[in-house]
């Protein structure tokens, strides 16, 4: 049988819900009034041209994109001679296009443009002219294989962009240039098969372990083995940065379309049937809540639930110092879930110093205005760091998915004169470029098998039988209680 883990806290969900209507009736107002007013400063004609014009694509002052119609925004992204956008651009439009064309059809659009640009002059053919096209196309390449790979793990893309780079590599360190593009593409994306399998695989040996977690009047469990809090917190960090590392933008982005605000990547698999990496990393959060409440309710002993207790909240404290707060509010979590939520006798004993510091990270007022604080200052460290200093920030992931969610729906997509609206492109596109700078970076902590081990596969249990081992713990108490556990001990 398998155990069915807890799901993250209601109280949480009900906050982030909460939250999220507020943003979305006042945020996205205040957002929605800025963005008209920048759009009726330019003057936005309604009227749709059947020709590529000048109300095809609208810009700024400055001459940045506001909007435009689908293909006019693609056009702008085709790179010639003289031309190629910013990588701003490129990497804003092919992260947003996707939800209007699939990266298939815009990929043939380019080959085509570029074919058609490349044999409309004489002059790209000389070698500067043919060097600097080049130059121009692998810059868009680069950009496109590198930020998002996954669009490429079919072999019609992978031959479109071969095809692609070899328009102008006529030299030898053209060559080698697309050979090195083309060998990273392929390790990331080799790197993704292995993922997949190793996924599979870890679901197949969870779903098998049908043992329940053990109580015991002796110290029992991960503080039995590794009692130093930084250790562990290290290992989770292992955990986290390798399972965030592989959620891609794309599959974001493809989720905030399609998926309500509440039901956000959970349930989405590959045409493999594989989970995809957003499912996988929330259910790492379920199930890190769970392995930190029943950490907990192993011990028999009041004394020894109290020692654990503090333990995990020193995990916590540490995984906020390296700048892992999703291990951090996965362990709050847990550790207000009903099943010890409910410990008074256990609650009472604990350094209150150590209460006040699980409170205040999960403290929701303000729009969980602690925890962006703190996520903030780490971002800073991050991006001021130098040499072997700490660089890693990991996002409380679902929060995380909420503010993305809020940007995506906050503005309209379609304009009303049927543009695209790439102001608000742009906004998501910010966003996820801080994700993929903080999935980028590399977790140097040194590895200890065992407690990975650990971490990785030990049992947890589903609601009813951390409720029952809570009662083990200490006694229902209350007329409810008392009627909660005679429910639950007649369905066992």
């Amino acid at each position: 049988m398998k155990h069915a883990l807890p799901p993250i806290p209601p109280s949480i969900y009900i906050v982030l819900n909460r939250q999220a209507a507020i943003l979305t009736s006042s945020q996205s107002q205040t957002g929605m009034i800025s963005l008209t007013q920048q759009v009726n400063a330019v003057r936005l004609d309604t009227h749709k041209s059947d020709t590529f014009e000048q109300n095809d694509l609208v810009l700024d002052n400055s001459g940045a994109v506001l909007s435009g119609s689908r293909d006019a925004l693609i056009r702008r992204l085709v790179p010639t001679r003289d031309f190629c956008p910013d990588e701003a651009y490129i990497f804003s439009l092919l992260v947003n296009i996707r939800t209007f064309i699939s990266p298939h059809e815009l990929m043939q659009k380019i080959v085509q443009y570029c074919m058609f640009a490349q044999n409309a002059d004489s002059h790209n053919f000389a070698k500067e002219g043919r060097g600097r096209m080049f130059a121009h196309i692998l810059r868009l390449c680069s950009e496109w294989a590198t930020n998002i790979p996954y669009d490429f793990k079919t072999e019609y893309m992978r031959t479109r962009l071969n095809e692609l780079l070899r328009l102008c590599a006529v030299d030898k360190t053209y060559q080698q240039k697309t050979t090195d593009l083309q060998a990273t593409l392929r390790s990331s994306l080799n790197k993704l098969d292995r993922y997949e399998k190793a996924v599979a695989n870890l679901q197949k040996a969870l779903s098998e372990n049908t043992t329940l977690p053990e109580q015991s009047d002796s110290m029992t469990g991960l503080f039995l083995m590794c009692n130093d809090a930084k250790t562990v917190a290290q290992q989770l960090t292992h955990i986290e940065m390798e399972r965030f590392s592989m959620v891609g933008v794309d599959e974001i982005v493809q989720s905030l379309a399609s998926d309500p605000l509440s039901e956000i990547g959970r349930h989405s698999k590959n045409k493999e049937g594989v989970i995809s990496s957003i499912s996988f990393y929330i259910e790492w959060f379920n199930r890190l809540s769970a392995f930190a409440a029943i950490e907990v309710l192993k011990q028999t002993k009041k004394r020894n639930r109290v020692a654990v207790f503090e333990f995990m909240i020193d995990i916590a404290k540490e995984c906020c110092e390296i700048g892992n707060f999703n291990s951090m509010m996965a362990i709050v979590a847990g550790l207000s879930l009903p099943a010890v939520s409910r410990l008074k006798k256990t609650w009472c004993r604990v350094e209150k110093s150590k209460l006040e510091i699980l409170q205040h990270q999960l403290d929701p007022s303000g729009n969980f205005l602690s925890y962006r604080a703190t996520i903030k200052a780490a971002q800073w460290r991050a991006d001021s760091a130098r040499g072997n200093q700490p660089k890693i920030v990991i996002p409380f992931f679902v929060l995380l998915l909420k503010d993305l969610f809020l940007i995506y729906h906050g503005h309209p997509r379609i304009l009303p004169n049927a543009h695209l609206n790439f102001m608000a492109f742009n906004q998501l596109a910010e966003q996820l470029r801080d994700v993929i700078q903080w999935k980028s970076t590399i977790c140097t902590f040194e590895k200890n098998p065992q407690v990975l081990q650990y971490l990785l596969i030990t049992a947890v249990s589903g609601e009813k039988d951390s409720m029952l081992m809570s009662f083990e713990c200490e006694p229902p108490e209350s007329s409810s209680e008392r009627e909660q556990h005679k429910k639950l001990r007649g369905g066992k």
